[in-house]
């Protein structure tokens, strides 16, 4: 019996410890959980990728002849060469955008007397045989296109940014040499 006795002290003594019952514990816990991930937890945010711009290049032949005639070095005689071309130039763009080619045009309209010019000095600064031969107009070609892309194009490429359009075809119209 005494152990009953011992038994019920203790049950009781265990009903005034116990406190809350676990049930209560338990919503306790979930309720201070719930709150502190609502206000510790950033948001969820969806991060939408933007396709990459798309580009198109449009090839542009430009209107105006370069027409020249000039005096080519030589060494003995005089000989006489007339030359005219359009070229094609190039301009890289967003398809959203169109003002690229606007832009492209104004440069030429801007620049179309120096380029002009330095067509003319890099035709004269070859010979009368360099002209005339098959590797020699190769050259030329490749030497025209870059000079006029540089000197239609260059609006201010010191910081090394890539020019707006870019010439990449001479149209030969007349080519004749005397």
């Amino acid at each position: 019996m005494a152990d009953d006795n011992k038994k019920e002290e203790a049950g009781e003594e265990a009903k005034k410890k116990k406190g809350m019952s676990p049930v209560i514990m338990i919503a306790l816990g979930a309720i201070i959980g719930g709150v502190g991930v609502v206000f510790a937890v950033p948001p969820k945010t969806e991060t939408i990728v933007a396709p990459p711009p798309e580009y198109e290049e449009v090839h542009i032949t430009h209107p105006d002849l370069i027409k020249h005639a000039f005096n080519p070095r030589q060494r003995a005689g005089k000989g006489v060469m007339k030359i005219s071309f359009k070229f094609v130039y190039t301009v890289t763009q967003d398809k959203t955008k169109h003002d690229v080619e606007h832009a492209a045009f104004e440069q030429i309209k801007q620049n179309w007397d120096r380029a002009n010019s330095a067509a003319l000095q890099l035709l004269r600064s070859r010979s009368y045989e360099e002209l005339n031969s098959e590797s020699g107009a190769t050259i030329l070609e490749h030497d025209m296109l870059e000079e006029l892309t540089q000197m239609l194009f260059k609006n201010d490429l010191s910081d090394g940014q890539e020019p707006i359009a870019r010439v990449t075809e001479l149209i030969w119209k007349d080519w004749l040499t005397q």
